[in-house]
């Protein structure tokens, strides 16, 4: 458990009174003025976080959300109607989650799993040789890479990897409707699993291999609703282009129930098919049971207001969250600046 964080008071220094000085005696020289303290960047996240601000309301206009009603479920209906198949799950992703779900990852396993793969091996050497990893000598093989990323690390980077083409689209057209929101999906969704694999792991709460994994399949319902979106527009059944807050309510609205049932049909943890279920709840319980759910909450709260110091989407949960997890102001800062970490990380590993 965390230590309680102490509220440190630091008192303007106060300035030296002034006294008389004798005609016969030169003035003495003037102090230099004290250095203004520079503001904390964390202090605007803070005050929403804790519940001290409250961000300004982004209120739909009349005319989209009149959108959002009507498109939500035609979505549903068309996902529905061509759900993926039980085989579209990528089967290297799929061993690799069973390896990092052992409590021990085993080197000669794990490269026997992601070595014949090119692009796996490929992306692993690449960040191995990046300013992330690289000291000065290069790494051509994989055993080096591991011993050098980590394994747990390269087991996630090839997830993350196998993974990707659940983000992917498969022709131009579905790309150029939504343009880089497909992309910012799957970095988004990347950073908020490194995110939460980090603090659990520091921090001795929960698991690990459970908050990363939880981190990269908790919004999978997103990428296949916006499958369903593209493909009624390109059915010119919706007219285009759709307001971004608009897109937003939408994936916002039916990515639950979509991803819950994407879990089901290619037969994911259960664990996993759990958080994915109930990561929205009004409130979930503070149990040892319900870490991962509380670390995942609060991952995606803090890169929310990261990439958006101001978005209002899920604060209550992020707070309940916090709260669950008896964190006070310091804990709460270092997730946020390793979070901005993250963001800019997943952009080398995955780019």
């Amino acid at each position: 458990m965390i230590n309680p964080f102490r509220n440190l008071f630091r008192g303007q220094a106060r300035l030296p009174e002034a006294r008389a000085v004798a005609p016969a005696e030169a003035p003495a020289p003037a102090e230099a003025p004290a250095a203004a303290t520079a503001p904390d960047p964390f202090d605007g996240p803070w005050a929403l976080l804790s519940g001290a601000a409250e961000p300004p309301p982004r209120p739909l206009s009349p005319g989209e959300l009149e959108q959002v009603e009507r498109l939500v479920p035609r979505v549903m209906e068309h996902f529905g109607r061509n759900h993926p198949d039980p085989t579209s799950f990528p089967a290297l992703a799929v061993r690799i989650i069973d390896l990092l779900n052992e409590p021990d990852v085993d080197m000669a396993r794990l490269l026997k799993a992601i070595s014949p793969d090119p692009a796996i091996s490929m992306n692993v050497l690449r960040v191995a040789n990046s300013a992330l990893y690289n000291r000065g000598t290069d790494v051509n093989e994989m055993r080096m890479a591991v011993m050098r990323i980590g394994l747990r690390g390269v087991g996630e980077i090839a997830a993350g990897v196998a993974g990707r083409s659940l983000f992917d689209v498969g022709l131009r057209v579905e790309y150029e409707i939504f343009g880089q929101r497909w992309s910012d999906l799957f970095l988004d969704t990347m950073a908020v699993a490194f995110g939460a694999s980090q603090f659990a792991f520091e921090q001795h709460v929960g698991r690990a291999d459970r908050a990363f994994l939880a981190g990269m399949f908790h919004d999978m319902g997103k990428s296949l609703a916006l499958r369903s979106l593209a493909a009624l527009v390109i059915a010119g059944e919706v007219e285009a282009p759709l307001p971004d807050p608009v897109v937003d309510e939408i994936l916002e609205r039916v990515h639950v129930d979509i991803g819950c049932a994407v879990h089901e049909i290619w037969g994911l943890p259960a664990h996993l098919q759990d958080i994915c279920r109930r990561h929205h709840d009004a409130a979930v319980p503070d149990g040892a049971d319900d870490m991962e759910i509380h670390i995942l909450r609060m991952a995606s709260g803090v890169h929310r207001l990261v990439k958006d110091p101001a978005d209002p989407r899920r604060l209550d949960e992020t707070r309940q969250s916090i709260q669950a997890m008896r964190l006070v102001r310091r804990g709460v800062s270092l997730l946020h600046r390793e979070m901005q970490l993250h963001v800019e990380k997943v952009k080398v590993l995955f780019p």
